[in-house]
């Protein structure tokens, strides 16, 4: 008696079965953590893309000398210098205000003229990642200008890289760990259901009933479970998700703001009902049909 997946199917399992009602609330809350850990994943690994896109054709050089008339020559020498270099497309020297901005933080805000011994910070652009053999560059600037210290923000980023690095691993992780759980959860379900309703399947095999039969009874109800449980988790994690994006918007532009997900990572995420379905779905076909394999 094989009957169409969405045809008419002889209902045994009744609606109020226990424990069954709180499967979509578990699968909700399963896909709440999987699409925040999901998005932020994505996210975190686009954003630092476009962010360090930025800092890799940036270079900062510090003159440092106490003499300012020294400072302001070494300052004048290392821009001739720069902006001679091949690769290099801008090299303007800050102002005092964007110099004292950046330091504020540490030392709180401070007057320009304050007297504190600033170095004189020359802010230089490249056409492209790369450009320029930043070693050489370093050389031929101590060469020019004995104060000058050349940033690139290598070793900085590496740093930034390899910490983002670990926290997507986690964050595959967690996700990885809560499929598993959300696979234990529906296989669990399904037997206890099939322990409830066995004298009802005994009585269906005697009947003629396939195990295809009663396993479908199984696969609508788990992927009704899915498709609700899910939807709801996911509607409740892009809500959070807007509302950390709302809270953003007035911190400017930096690390934090640039890896939250976009409006185009969100609407990936309405995918994960969908596939919650299928895997709650597929888990319970597969875990019925076995189970029957066993009352044979």
């Amino acid at each position: 008696m094989n009957l169409p997946f969405f045809g008419e199917t002889p209902v045994f399992l009744p609606k109020d079965q226990a424990g069954d009602g709180l499967l979509p609330w578990v699968i909700g809350v399963m896909l709440f953590l999987t699409g925040l850990a999901t998005a932020m994943g994505l996210a975190l690994g686009q954003g630092l893309d476009r962010w360090s896109e930025g800092l890799a054709t940036t270079l900062t050089v510090q003159i440092v000398d106490a003499d300012a008339a020294v400072r302001a020559r070494q300052t004048e020498d290392a821009l001739k210098m720069l902006r001679a270099t091949p690769g290099v497309t801008k090299a303007e020297v800050m102002a005092d205000a964007d110099v004292m901005a950046l330091i504020s933080p540490w030392l709180g805000d401070l007057p320009i003229d304050a007297g504190l011994p600033v170095p004189t910070l020359i802010h230089v652009e490249l056409d492209k990642a790369g450009a320029v053999n930043t070693a050489g560059l370093a050389e031929r600037l101590r060469a020019t200008a004995k104060g000058a210290r050349l940033d690139d923000h290598q070793a900085w980023m590496a740093s930034i890289l390899e910490l983002v690095t670990a926290l997507r691993l986690l964050l595959v992780g967690i996700v990885v760990l809560i499929v598993l759980s959300t696979v234990a959860i529906v296989i669990f379900g399904c037997r206890a259901g099939l322990a409830t309703h066995r004298d009802s399947i005994e009585i269906m095999h005697m009947m003629g009933a396939e195990d295809s039969m009663i396993a479908s009874a199984f696969d609508r109800r788990y992927l009704l479970h899915g498709l609700v449980g899910g939807l709801g988790g996911i509607i409740m994690a892009i809500l959070v998700i807007l509302a950390l994006l709302h809270l953003a918007e007035e911190m400017g532009q930096g690390l934090l703001t640039a890896s939250l997900p976009g409006s185009g990572v969100l609407w990936w995420l309405l995918l994960l009902p969908v596939i919650a379905g299928a895997v709650t779905m597929g888990t319970a076909r597969i875990t019925v049909r076995r189970a029957l394999l066993e009352l044979v």
